[in-house]
């Protein structure tokens, strides 16, 4: 927990410095300038802690699988299955770590970049997706589905903010050739704009989310895992629920900014934000019984990181946007420290996934093969991921 904490702290440090100075370091050569020194080193911060982590991470045997043996890489989707291959190849000396390390970095720097385009905020909105456990650190776990996700979210300015239909589908190809379920996400966007691109009555919302409910009560989504095409079923048969307070928690939030949202949801990009974190909420309501499976729900969660930030400068007064500040980082705070606890204090038959943080540098290396830990397959197998 208190390596977590001291990364967090690590991190807003250096987002206020950057936020509150004028710090810079100025380096000319070839009319090349290097500036924003602060904002820079937080994001190197991000990029190492996330890249050297060491056996983290529940999808953490399945990449080390990949990397190692081709029977297994081959599964994987085009442009992960090519790039894993060129890390091979380069590595850097750094064997399988290499794979965490340059896809870190390509999910930081096209994050960043996204978030740069969307608001003036992007250090609020930089700091929520590292608080956000189903953002930052889930990535220690679905690197392929991370660096999808980011892309989509990139690719989503070109329905919203400067409208391309064209530019977006090309960010849909790419997302899907890093991770297929990215195909539902493209889809939904692109066949139901006219439901993003508008808000509705409370009533039609708490009707909406009642109607999850009902159908996780129903278990109605096991049969629509069970009837999906391809490996994609597999998710179908095996049931680890979603803890009741996460369940609570989410729902209360998306209540809490339903009944405020005609004070910050005014543009297309707004509107479209926040419609994702509805659809996302329903999803994770409906798919709350197959743990892995509100991963789905994730393409859309993301929208939060941009919209918070619209929702608290919606105040008048610095007062106000300065309480509200410290009461939702106080709530993300409180999620990212739960999820470490959970992990931590997890009674099962699975290893902890975060708790104790390894790093790659300042641990006693093994060799690949070493670190392709038994108990991990075991579990896996156990519960019906992989066979």
């Amino acid at each position: 927990m208190l390596v977590y904490t001291l990364f967090i702290l690590a991190v807003s440090i250096l987002l206020y410095v950057d936020y509150t100075t004028n710090l810079k370091f100025t380096y000319n050569v070839n009319n090349v300038k290097i500036n924003r020194l602060a904002i820079y080193f937080a994001l190197i911060i991000i990029m190492l802690f996330a890249g050297f982590r060491y056996e983290i991470g529940y999808d953490y045997p399945k990449y080390l699988a990949g990397f190692l043996f081709d029977n297994e890489l081959r599964h994987w989707e085009p442009l992960f299955n090519f790039l894993t291959r060129v890390i091979r190849e380069i590595n850097f000396g750094l064997d399988s770590q290499a794979l965490f390390l340059v896809f870190s970095f390509l999910t930081i720097t096209i994050l960043y970049q996204a978030l740069k385009k969307y608001s003036q905020h992007y250090r609020l909105s930089l700091l929520l997706y590292l608080l956000i456990p189903a953002l930052y650190l889930n990535t220690f776990s679905v690197v392929r589905q991370g660096i999808a996700m980011v892309i989509l979210f990139y690719g989503l300015y070109y329905l919203t903010v400067k409208v391309n239909k064209r530019r977006y589908l090309l960010f849909g190809v790419l997302a899907f050739l890093f991770h297929y379920s990215s195909i539902f996400v493209v889809l939904t966007y692109v066949l139901f704009g006219r439901f993003f691109n508008r808000t509705y009555s409370w009533m039609v919302y708490t009707f909406a989310i009642g109607l999850s409910f009902a159908l996780s009560l129903t278990h109605a989504s096991k049969y629509i895992l069970l009837s999906l095409p391809g490996k994609f079923s597999i998710y179908g048969t095996s049931e680890m629920e979603v803890s009741i307070l996460k369940i609570v928690i989410v729902n209360l939030f998306f209540f809490f900014l339903l009944f405020q949202k005609n004070q910050f949801v005014k543009t297309r990009l707004h509107r479209y934000l926040f419609n994702s974190l509805f659809l996302a909420t329903f999803l994770f309501n409906v798919f709350s019984d197959f743990i892995y499976v509100t991963r789905i729900a994730q393409y859309f969660m993301i929208a939060e990181i941009i919209l918070l930030p619209v929702y608290i400068y919606s105040f008048k007064t610095r007062l106000m946007q300065k309480t509200m500040m410290i009461l939702l980082l106080s709530y993300y705070m409180f999620n990212f420290s739960y999820a470490i606890y959970r992990d931590e204090h997890y009674i099962g038959g699975r290893p902890h996934f975060l708790v104790p943080y390894e790093n790659y540098l300042f641990t006693e290396t093994k060799s690949d093969k070493q670190k392709y830990q038994q108990q991990w397959i075991e579990f896996y197998q156990q519960i019906g991921l992989i066979k």
